[in-house]
């Protein structure tokens, strides 16, 4: 897997100072471009109709402009040395990161969590949750860290490959033997074997049930990972009753 074009999307916050070291080492490794960008977001009232009791006035064309030069403080302080590509732009930040992402023939797209803790992925709007769920190119996210990490390991040595038994997991299985060739490191797969269905609850109590589960998700997996010619290991665990 070749990532030569990377986007990292800023909002400026310190998750995305925390992620800006990592970008870099990937980057680095891959001999990638860095593409920077942040997103100006206009409130939905100053779209609204003439008859609207109270319009905000927002110069468009100056908040671009000082995002741009943020933006550029940002380049600076966090890609010393370095002369990333900017982007500044309005927009809803969702839909324009994956927008610009596909136009720009971008392979990679790495950007922070919102760090809204087990509640967010509920949440409507999150930015990350519609890149993730949008995007055509693979999507890098980091668990929402709090602060910059001083020094980042260039290399991987442990990646962990969560697949279902779709058509989908084996270009995924593919990935990441591609990744494993390339950087040496170790891939290990992992499956959550599903629930069963809400009407019949005593199945979470059958262990012949769990084992067909499991054996069918196993024969599944082995066949992808022999159309892929690879054997990773595989870890399998049952989902959890909801409480």
């Amino acid at each position: 897997m070749t990532f030569s074009n990377i986007l990292f999307p800023v909002d400026f916050s310190d998750r995305c100072r925390a992620v800006a070291p990592f970008v870099n080492a990937l980057a680095e490794r891959r001999k990638a471009s860095r593409t920077l960008l942040h997103i100006v977001e206009i409130p939905t009232l100053w779209y609204g109709s003439a008859e609207a009791a109270c319009m905000p006035d927002l110069n468009i064309p100056q908040l671009i402009d000082d995002a741009a030069k943020r933006l550029e403080r940002f380049a600076t302080d966090n890609f010393p040395g370095l002369k990333p590509k900017l982007i500044a732009d309005t927009g809803d930040p969702g839909s324009c990161i994956v927008e610009i992402a596909k136009t720009s023939g971008t392979d990679l797209i790495m950007m922070p969590t919102r760090g809204r803790g087990r509640f967010r992925s509920a949440l409507l709007g999150s930015v990350t949750a519609k890149v993730l769920h949008d995007a055509e190119c693979p999507v890098w996210t980091a668990a929402h860290p709090d602060a910059s990490i001083a020094s980042i390991p260039a290399d991987w040595r442990t990646i962990v490959c969560a697949i279902d038994t779709s058509e989908d997991a084996l270009r995924l299985i593919r990935c990441a033997a591609d990744l494993q060739a390339s950087g040496g490191a170790s891939i290990e797969l992992v499956h959550a074997l599903p629930a069963p269905p809400e009407a019949r609850p005593e199945l979470y109590m059958d262990r012949e049930f769990q084992a067909f589960l499991e054996d069918s998700a196993r024969q599944s997996i082995q066949r992808m990972q022999a159309a892929a010619g690879t054997s990773l290991p595989l870890y399998m665990e049952p989902v959890k009753s909801p409480k």
